[in-house]
């Protein structure tokens, strides 16, 4: 879509968001409170679908509509499986499938497809607990094939997040999928969209965090005067806005690399590299940001854990700062050591 088309589903995605997805239905999601009608009005909306071609039955959008999107669903907190439905559902038309209405999820794993039949075992599966199908892609003689499951086919095994979402361990025992296809996309390149997507939405957060810790500061008087005159507290927050500034820096350079190089394998390193950067960020910027705001930081009652919860948890979705930092070594490793020197010095992002 054109960027005045996108710029109007973001404003309108984030009006919605901000009236609809607060901090109470937040809180419900953690104590096992399905919040249907806030899926409903998402669903008609149509923000699952956005990446999906108008031919399959979706809006038409481009990877980068979606990924925009996802920053904005950060921001808010947004307790459903908006990104991981939307990445399903853009698999699954990469695949030549028209995607289901209903929340989905990805369960990217090692898993076998032999005889029609899903085999193996996923841990941390996000909103598993809640889906009605699990995307996957799977390798079998060289070639990738999409297989979608089922719930009934499966066994969940619930064990939420630290964020209090409905995660689980997700078993396929010979389970038939209602649908399957060869596709375009390898099971690497879906973990680097779904670390894409993570990273995108801990930008978001982490943009939140900044600006709540920021008024805070200026609204919290102590011996006379705002926190934030403080010169303690001026080093946290400019320390805090540092990594905030890096995590959507990288996090923004990824997503328009990946959509201008093509859903099959544009900005590989780029992804690897903003989820190592964003992952490892990520404690730093909720470390910091419960120091400034003190014991007010701390409480269940304010809105901050919605968003430092998440981003302990997002940090270790698809792929930890670990993960991620080993495969650009070994990226580096394999080209040889006169590679690496003009790779870095090379890139756009060395100036």
């Amino acid at each position: 879509m054109d960027r005045d088309t996108r710029d109007m589903l973001l404003e309108t995605a984030s009006r919605f968001f901000a009236e609809r997805a607060g901090k109470d239905i937040v809180n419900g999601v953690e104590k096992g409170v399905w919040p249907a009608d806030l899926w409903k009005e998402i669903e008609e909306m149509g923000l699952p679908l956005i990446a999906v071609p108008e031919e399959q039955g979706g809006v038409g959008g481009t990877l980068a509509d979606l990924m925009a999107l996802l920053r904005v669903a950060g921001e808010y907190a947004v307790p459903v499986p908006v990104a991981e439905t939307a990445l399903a559902n853009l698999l699954v038309a990469a695949a030549g499938g028209k995607p289901a209405g209903g929340p989905s999820t990805v369960a990217l794993g090692e898993l076998s497809f032999q005889g029609n039949r899903v085999s193996g075992k996923v841990a941390r599966v996000p909103f598993a607990g809640v889906a009605e199908r699990f995307v996957s892609i799977v390798t079998a003689g060289g070639t990738s094939t999409l297989v979608v499951v089922p719930r009934e086919a499966v066994a969940i095994e619930d064990t939420p997040s630290h964020a209090g979402e409905p995660y689980g361990t997700v078993t396929f025992d010979g389970a038939t999928p209602e649908f399957s296809a060869a596709t375009p996309i390898s099971a690497e390149r879906a973990l680097e969209l779904a670390a894409l997507a993570r990273t995108m939405q801990m930008a978001g957060a982490a943009d939140k965090v900044l600006a709540t810790a920021t008024e805070y500061c200026k609204q919290r008087v102590q011996f006379g005067r705002p926190i934030s005159t403080f010169q303690a507290i001026q080093h946290m927050l400019a320390e805090l806005a540092s990594y905030v500034a890096a995590t959507i820096a990288s996090a923004e350079s990824a997503a328009r690399d990946a959509d201008e190089g093509g859903l099959e394998k544009g900005g590989s390193f780029s992804i690897a590299a903003a989820k190592t950067q964003g992952s490892d960020f990520a404690h730093r910027i909720a470390a910091l940001s419960h120091q400034s705001m003190g014991a007010m930081g701390f409480t269940h009652e304010h809105i901050l854990h919605h968003y430092t919860r998440r981003l302990w948890v997002w940090r270790r979705d698809f792929g930890s700062e670990s993960f991620w930092g080993e495969k650009i070594g070994e990226s580096y490793a394999r080209a040889g050591k006169d590679e690496l020197w003009p790779a870095l010095s090379e890139s756009r992002y060395a100036a």
